[in-house]
C-alpha cells in the first residue's frame, strides 16, 4: 500500500474588505448620516444611539490587517500567510 499523501485543500485567499462596496459606503457616509440624524430625524426617530457608532467602527476595522492579525504557517511545508482578525459582529 503506498504512503498516504495529505490532501491539498487549496490556497488561502484572504478577503479584501477595503474592496467591499458596503465598507466604502459606510466609511464615506457614516458621519453624514449621523449629522442628518441629529438635524432632521432625531425628533421622529430618537437620538443617535452610541451602539450604532460602535458597530460601524467594528465593521470598518473587521478583516483589515492594520487592526491586528495572526501569522499562520504550515509546519510541514512552511508556506505562511497573515490572517486578519475578525470583529465577530454578525449584526451589522
Amino acid at each position: 500500500m503506498p504512503d498516504a499523501v495529505p490532501a491539498v485543500r487549496g490556497v488561502h485567499k484572504p478577503r479584501r474588505p477595503q474592496a467591499s462596496p458596503l465598507l466604502r459606503l459606510v466609511s464615506d457616509h457614516l458621519q453624514r448620516l449621523q449629522t442628518v440624524n441629529d438635524d432632521c430625524l432625531a425628533r421622529e426617530y430618537g437620538p443617535w444611539r452610541p451602539v450604532v457608532t460602535q458597530v460601524a467602527d467594528k465593521f470598518l476595522a473587521c478583516g483589515v490587517l492594520d487592526h491586528g492579525f495572526a501569522r499562520i504557517r504550515c509546519e510541514a511545508c512552511t508556506p505562511e500567510y497573515l490572517l486578519a482578525f475578525s470583529c465577530k459582529c454578525r449584526y451589522f
